[in-house]
Order: structure tokens, then C-alpha cells, then sequence
């Protein structure tokens, strides 16, 4: 009886607890990076959020990311995500800037500092069949679909630090 209860105990904190799985809205969208507290996925349109009190909208129009009308990240190719996710613990959010083309996956992180936006990582895997990110707690994981390693970047301050499954070099494609 105590081992049914036991069981019973785990499956409800379970359910209650945050896990990178895959949302209604995430498959309505067919989006490619799973876990965001919040993001946009499309060529046109925009995200309202708030940080350390400040309300920021950031916008993609044409491939172009904007933050508060400022320009954030010029044009890119391919499928587009931006959100937000608190990677540093800090209890601020920080933007997600998210690409993805037929080869080339990856996300960049900007955090508001000293009254602008500075990248303080990316991800993402070049020519390895990848085709979504995963986000959980203050980690990214990408999952290599040709060897099937998995690729994680965990933020310990001030980067993110890269492990493979697979003992491989990080794949993250260059600026």
C-alpha cells in the first residue's frame, strides 16, 4: 500500500512539473524550439514581455529583429523563433533569437544590460539533420539526427558551457 502511494505521490508531482515536452500551441505552430516561457514563430509579427520593469516588444519583420524599434539581428534565412527563457537564473528573462534553415540550426541569447542587448551565447548545429531545440531550466539540448548524440549547452555564468554525448567538438556554426 505504501508503494501505490508512493507511486501515486511521484505521478502527481509529475504532472505539476515543468518538462520540455511539446505544447498545443507548440504543435499548432510546428515550431522548432520547444520550452520557451514565451516566443513568436512566423516571418511577421511580435512579442510583448518586461524586463527589470521595462516593457519590451521585440518584432521580426522580414527576417529582421527588432527590439523596441532597434534594430537587433539583421536579416537571416530561413524559419524564425524569438522568445523568452531565464537562462541565468536571475529571475529576468532573457530574448531568444532562433533560426532555422534546411542545413543549420541555432539560437542566440541576448540579455538586457546596461541599457542594451548583449549576446551571451549561442547554439545550434550546422549539417547535422537537426531540426528542433530543447529548453530546460538553463540548458538547450539538440539531438544529432545523422549519430543520434545529444548536444547540450548549460549556462553556468558567463557562458554556456557545450558536452556532447558522444565526446564530439561543439557544432555551433560561426557568427
Amino acid at each position: 500500500m505504501k508503494r501505490l502511494f508512493g507511486i501515486f505521490i511521484l505521478m502527481l508531482a509529475s504532472v505539476a512539473a515543468s518538462a520540455q515536452i511539446k505544447s498545443y500551441q507548440d504543435n499548432e505552430t510546428s515550431t522548432f524550439i520547444i520550452g520557451l516561457d514565451s516566443y513568436f514563430y512566423g516571418q511577421s509579427g511580435s512579442l510583448g514581455f518586461s524586463v527589470k520593469g521595462k516593457d519590451i516588444r521585440a518584432a521580426v519583420f522580414e527576417g529582421t529583429v527588432t527590439v523596441n524599434d532597434e534594430v537587433l539581428e539583421e536579416v537571416g534565412e530561413g524559419d524564425i523563433v524569438i522568445g523568452t527563457h531565464d537562462f541565468t537564473g536571475d529571475r529576468q528573462v532573457e530574448l531568444v533569437v532562433a533560426r532555422r534553415t534546411e542545413d543549420t540550426l541555432y539560437a542566440n541569447v541576448y540579455k538586457f544590460a546596461a541599457g542594451e542587448w548583449k549576446v551571451i551565447g549561442r547554439v545550434g548545429a550546422a549539417d547535422q539533420g537537426a531540426r528542433e531545440i530543447r529548453v530546460f531550466r538553463q540548458a538547450f539540448t539538440i539531438r544529432n539526427k545523422r549519430t543520434n548524440a545529444l548536444y547540450t549547452w548549460t549556462f553556468h555564468a558567463p557562458k554556456f558551457d557545450f558536452k556532447s554525448s558522444d565526446g564530439s567538438e561543439d557544432p555551433t556554426p560561426s557568427l
